[in-house]
């Protein structure tokens, strides 16, 4: 980020935990450089990690002024937008990404997420294609677009995600209890407290 004294002693602060001396230093830089964009998205970071999330999304919008189609700010914003439950604003930052770049991956799953959050499971799962036409290994989008396919009755469409899931990692105890959901709203009880045993009494190593 150039050679700046209160950025080398901002990252230096960073490095060692001290989060709140590192903003106090970022602080500093802007006086001196109030355009400088990678410092807000540093200080933006900070201030999430730390919870403060208002001031997250100011300085997330600040550094977007600066740089109204940076991906990564856009994905930062509505991340942290959709982490406060702010779903319909976060919406409107991730179909920015996409609308730059409608492969990108991390924007097309966040947005799947709200939309699934909002109800919105018809679109969910429409954006979990997408996605897993790109990326058809991704777990948390196979038990996402499982748990969007039962909520709107689509049941066995959403028992296989969870089969498809379970194919990537046998052992996913929230994809094993999803999938007993599912098997139980079709009636399947006997399934469905297999899955539950799995969890609760998962199969142990022969000798270990």
């Amino acid at each position: 980020m150039g050679e700046n004294p209160w950025i080398e002693k901002a990252e230096k602060a960073k490095k060692l935990g001290k989060l709140e001396e590192a903003i106090m230093a970022f602080e500093k830089a802007l006086e001196g450089d109030p355009r400088n964009r990678e410092v807000m998205e540093e200080m933006a970071d900070i201030f999430y990690e730390l919870g403060r999330h208002a001031e997250a999304l100011a300085m997330y919008d600040r550094a977007l002024r600066e740089d109204p189609e940076n991906l990564l700010l856009l994905y930062k914003k509505g991340y942290t937008l959709r982490k406060i439950h702010r779903c319909e604003e976060a919406l409107l930052c991730f179909n920015r990404a996409l609308s730059l770049n409608p492969d990108f991956l991390y924007a097309l799953n966040d947005k799947g997420y709200c939309l699934n959050e909002l109800g919105r499971y018809t679109e969910a799962i429409s954006c979990f294609d997408r996605s897993l036409a790109l990326s058809p290994r991704n777990i948390r989008v196979l038990a996402s677009r499982g748990i969007a396919a039962r909520e709107i009755g689509r049941l066995e469409e959403s028992l296989r995600c969870f089969d498809r899931a379970l194919e990537l990692n046998a052992i996913n105890a929230f994809v094993i209890y999803q999938k007993s959901l599912t098997l139980r709203q079709m009636g399947r009880t006997r399934e469905a407290d297999e899955c539950i045993a799995r969890i609760n009494f998962p199969p142990t190593k022969k000798g270990g």
